[in-house]
């Protein structure tokens, strides 16, 4: 007898490797899947202009910093939207933590946000997108009928915007347009073909309304499955399937009962893990989970003993686990050596 729908995605041909670079942009479920990676020793680059919750606003924002390497086409898009609200400067295409008091400042760190960008996607292998609602914000500009779409109303007047839901059709045009540049991107840099995993975030839009939820969520879900039929190099991890259909209980969400808590970001990062990852980064995996399990064992008398042979036979696992996989743990093994030269 089944008491569950368990959920397996379909594994990756070309599974990504330790060495592999990871852009990811979009909701915040990026963030979290985006931790996990980091937190693994992964090179990667996490929503560097904050957490975008409808598509069309991170393509867009994409499109403009790969048109050049400096920024300025970005800056030249961005110009017109900047404010000021309690003394502090935001854009609206951007998320409220890219901010200054002073202007100018805030587009200097917007620039250096662009070049980051920029240089990380062109060396990227693997673009991570979650796409998080299908309702978007136009701006209303004053004196004209033009309304642009917009990534944060940032607490602004509800009369300034205007709220509708993508039009699927326009949708498809420009997601398909855009990982036509993403290719085409990394085709003029002699860069390999990027692979694109795009999943839909599992967060419960309530502010929406449950049902306007469920309809935005849907119209996103045709988007991905557009998408994946379409290119080759598209992929749909089902993050909202693994929360929805296969952990299906409260019990896996935050105590506001939108957000999926730790056991279900586990849950889902484990899936990620078995499906996504080559052997080789498996192992390592493992092998490094128990060594950071034990880099953040606090003892309460760390001047004892065995303490400190617990500190040097841990020198010697970093040691041997970078010598074995290649990959570069000197910060861990230079902290670990200065903490035991204290205690000595």
């Amino acid at each position: 007898m089944k008491f569950r729908t368990e959920i397996n995605p379909i594994p990756l041909q070309k599974r990504i490797n330790l060495s592999d670079k990871i852009f990811l942009m979009g909701s915040c479920f990026s963030e979290n899947i985006g931790q996990k990676l980091f937190e693994n020793r992964f090179k990667t680059l996490i929503n560097p202009f904050g957490v975008i919750f409808n598509p069309l606003s991170f393509i867009q924002l994409l499109e403009w910093i790969m048109e050049n390497k400096n920024g300025t086409v970005l800056e030249q898009n961005l110009e017109n939207y900047y404010l000021q609200h309690d003394e502090v400067f935001y854009n609206y295409h951007l998320h409220s933590k890219i901010a200054s008091q002073n202007k100018e400042e805030l587009k200097k760190i917007i620039n250096q946000k662009a070049k980051q960008t920029f240089e990380f996607l062109e060396n990227a292998d693997t673009i991570i997108l979650t796409l998080g609602t299908a309702f978007i914000y136009e701006l209303i500009e004053e004196d004209s009928d033009k309304k642009t779409p917009i990534s944060n109303c940032h607490k602004q007047s509800k009369n300034l915007f205007e709220k509708k839901l993508i039009d699927l059709e326009e949708a498809k045009m420009k997601f398909e347009n855009f990982i036509q540049k993403i290719n085409l991107f990394a085709k003029n840099k002699k860069s390999k073909e990027k692979q694109i995993i795009i999943t839909l975030s599992p967060v419960r839009h309530l502010k929406e309304g449950l049902l306007e939820n469920n309809v935005s969520k849907s119209i996103l879900r045709v988007l991905i499955h557009f998408l994946t039929e379409k290119f080759e190099n598209v992929i749909y991890f089902p993050s909202y399937e693994l929360v929805l259909d296969d952990l299906r209980d409260y019990r896996f969400y935050e105590s506001d009962l939108l957000h999926p808590n730790n056991q279900a970001i586990e849950y889902i990062w484990q899936k990620f893990f078995e499906n996504y990852f080559d052997d080789k980064t498996q192992l390592f995996l493992k092998k490094w989970q128990k060594i950071a399990s034990s880099l953040a064992h606090k003892p309460f008398f760390p001047n004892r003993k065995n303490h400190q042979n617990f500190i040097q036979k841990l020198i010697l696992d970093v040691e041997n686990l970078q010598k074995e996989f290649g990959i570069n743990l000197q910060d861990e093994i230079n902290l670990l050596k200065n903490n035991n030269e204290k205690l000595e």
